[in-house]
């Protein structure tokens, strides 16, 4: 009892000092920005949300959910009560192109604590087509045309324990049905076929902008499919609600989020027509996310799905089970680079932290060179480790929900939860998903968020370092393309179409029963797609999926590429002054240049006015950046100008930082082609430097 008190009076003792009050804090903050003002800490994010510099507890005082706890609706915190202490599934994808090579590439993983059978399947397969010309040099993941690949796929895989998670684009009923037949052929138990193995096909007409058959029909595969799973294999979940194309797109998190859960609501009513309770359909639903750099937002996401899900299933009148969400995330395709990749092992490490505090389900980690190759031995281990550190080192999932009671996190979960709630509604008032994505409203909104991005990337404002900032400008793009895969492809291609006969059709009146005979036969899966495909195909507006740096990285390799060929593309730098005098511009300049793959010209500096004018006029470059201190240009900038434009009139001439508008005129006047700063679009001058469009690589 009496250490009882003594530890009171220590905590008493500890906390005996004056709490600041909000404007305290606030007095504090101004005094440490010399003078700006305090509204300059306040951002607006992408996804139109009003970032604060500080958050009391008032401004989470209405919010509801803050007093649940894990496992209680809406599930802000998880929908697990008893805490996350067995983490997530670690679904790591297996995107190798050829059947055997994802046969020993999922031997290896499982081996060394993956814990899911995660198949990415290549483009052709997702639309239910057989391997093509197209596609067969491809290496976008693997092309399952027959039994046969599956036999090859899942030989000596313990298939009876382990979960599945394949996105099989327009419907999950070909697919369903070979694996099937690989299990019934092997004598195991349909009911061990567990995980997900489900289709979204509003998602594939969004990101390729058409499909074989009618929405219609990829919907009434889908109610059967969950009828035949719920008696076959009742563990098994075949709608998979696909993200990506939206946040590949360059969307926001708020699109991402209302766009899911638009398909979701759409998914549950064109299936409940057709005979289904939302009991029976939501179960059998999985989301899948991508997972950005911007740690507190896709956080708040993460929760705030769990959320607005539940609150959907309530509103149809779904029973508690049927509100907890299935999540899937994945770390993001749209943030990795092609240059300095070992940074993306910092990337995907943020974003996979980021996804282990919101409480995913699964989760697959990049590997630091998805964005240029097949990811090798090397970088699986270290993205698989990625991983175990989290979840066994750090241990974040001994807590439960981790961010829960940030001020900060909390808010910002209410208000991405607000704006894609809105963004649902309007949606809906549009008729539901289906009808806003014929009449391009998804792609129109995703378009303009990609747009903002674009333009961010392009002035630097948004930073991907070792691409558009800091790069290594000793490094060469390491996109050398692996020809013995390429042959390895062709010659697949070549064996499998000689065993295919595309003409033969079947009836199918038992859908998944005849399916998976039809499979055991051996017919592909075109052939199992026209059969159960009707209606005409249907096209919309796509959404055009890129990568962040892609624009960048395209720069850089026409530099490389005329550097190897004699013609190196490089800048001179015109430095003015002491090198204490011009170094902070010349630095800024060089990087600025570095990024485009530019070969900078420097020097010393030049305290001798005439020193600096001979030199510019005489280098080999055509461009010339004059780069010192502002009392420097006003002394010698625009004698320098005009002197190199009498010798060298064709020579594009810049002034680095941006000028008083009295000598901006005065450089102007005497010939200055621009000047580059903070707020200039490093992309766009660098572009312009390169020549046209029609000169760029692959163009």
């Amino acid at each position: 009892m009496c250490a009882k008190q003594n530890n009171e009076n220590v905590f008493r003792d500890i906390c005996d000092f004056p709490i600041p009050t909000y404007d305290e804090w606030k007095q504090a903050v101004e005094k440490s920005l010399k003078g700006a003002p305090f509204s300059k800490l306040i951002t607006k994010t992408y996804e139109e949300i009003i970032l604060q510099p500080m958050y009391q507890q008032k401004d989470i005082e209405n919010l509801a959910f803050t007093e649940t706890v894990p496992g209680q609706f809406p599930f802000v915190r998880g929908t697990d009560s008893v805490g996350g202490e067995n983490g997530w599934l670690v679904a790591q994808e297996v995107n190798h192109p050829l059947p055997k090579s994802v046969n020993d590439c999922l031997k290896a993983e499982l081996e060394k604590g993956v814990n899911a059978i995660h198949l990415v399947l290549d483009e052709q397969t997702k639309k239910g087509l057989n391997i093509s010309v197209e596609e067969g040099t491809s290496a976008n993941g693997v092309s399952i045309t027959s039994i046969a690949d599956v036999n090859m796929v899942l030989d000596e895989i313990d298939v009876s324990n382990l979960p599945f998670v394949v996105q099989t684009g327009v419907s999950a009923v070909p697919m369903v049905g070979l694996i099937s037949s690989y299990l019934k052929n092997n004598q195991i138990p349909l009911t061990k076929l567990k995980g997900c193995i489900g289709a979204d096909p509003i998602a594939m007409l969004i990101k390729h902008g058409e499909t074989e058959a009618s929405i219609d029909s990829y919907l009434d595969q889908m109610s059967e499919l969950i009828k035949w799973s719920a008696e076959n294999s009742p563990k098994l979940q075949t709608i998979y609600i696909d993200g990506s194309p939206y946040h590949d797109g360059g969307g926001s998190a708020v699109q991402e989020l209302a766009y899911m859960l638009s398909s979701g609501v759409y998914y549950i009513r064109e299936l409940q027509r057709r005979g289904l309770s939302v009991d029976e359909v939501a179960p059998s639903i999985r989301f899948s996310m991508s997972i950005g750099s911007n740690l507190f937002m896709e956080l708040a996401k993460i929760r705030a799905t769990r959320m607005l899900w539940a609150n959907v299933i309530d509103a149809f009148g779904g029973n508690a089970q049927s509100q907890k969400i299935t999540l899937h995330a994945r770390t993001s395709r749209w943030t990795k680079t092609v240059y300095d990749p070992y940074v993306n092992i910092l990337r995907s490490t943020v974003e996979a932290f980021t996804a282990a505090v919101g409480g995913v389900d699964s989760l697959h980690v990049s590997a630091f060179d998805e964005a240029y190759t097949v990811p090798n031995h090397f970088s699986r281990r270290i993205a698989r480790n990625i991983h175990l550190i989290i979840n066994e080192e750090a241990q974040v999932t001994r807590a439960w929900d981790p961010a829960g009671g940030s001020w900060y996190i909390e808010h910002i979960t209410a208000e991405i939860a607000r704006k894609a709630w809105e963004q649902f509604q309007s949606i809906e008032e549009k008729g539901g998903m289906y009808e806003a994505v014929n009449q391009g409203i998804p792609q129109q909104l995703v378009n303009e968020v990609s747009l903002k991005k674009k333009q961010d990337i392009e002035k630097r404002k948004l930073v991907f370092v070792g691409a558009t900032m800091y790069p290594n400008s000793a490094e060469q793009a390491n996109v050398n393309e692996d020809y013995s895969l390429k042959e390895q492809l062709q010659q697949r291609l070549k064996t499998t179409k000689e065993n295919l006969d595309v003409n033969v059709s079947i009836e199918l009146d038992n859908v998944m029963q005849d399916v998976i005979q039809a499979a055991s036969q051996g017919k592909t899966i075109e052939q199992l797609s026209r059969a159960l495909g009707k209606g005409c195909s249907e096209t919309v507006e796509k959404i055009e999926t890129y990568r962040a740096t892609e624009a960048f990285e395209v720069l850089r390799q026409y530099s490389e590429q005329k550097k190897e060929a004699g013609e190196p593309i490089n800048v001179f730098l015109t430095s003015i002054g002491k090198l204490a005098e011009h170094k902070p511009r010349t630095d800024f300049i060089s990087n600025f240049f570095e990024t485009g793959g530019f070969e900078v010209l420097k020097n010393d500096g030049y305290e001798n006015f005439d020193e600096a004018i001979t030199a510019t006029a005489d280098t080999s470059s055509n461009t010339a950046v004059i780069c010192g201190k502002n009392e420097s240009y006003e002394k010698y900038a625009v004698q320098i100008v005009e002197e190199v434009k009498k010798r060298r009139p064709d020579m594009k001439i810049f002034v680095a930082g941006k000028q008083a508008s009295e000598l901006e005129e005065k450089l102007q006047v005497a010939g200055v082609d621009g000047f580059i700063h903070v707020g200039t679009n490093c992309y766009q001058v660098l572009r312009d430097l390169q020549g046209e469009k029609e000169a760029m690589v692959n163009e």
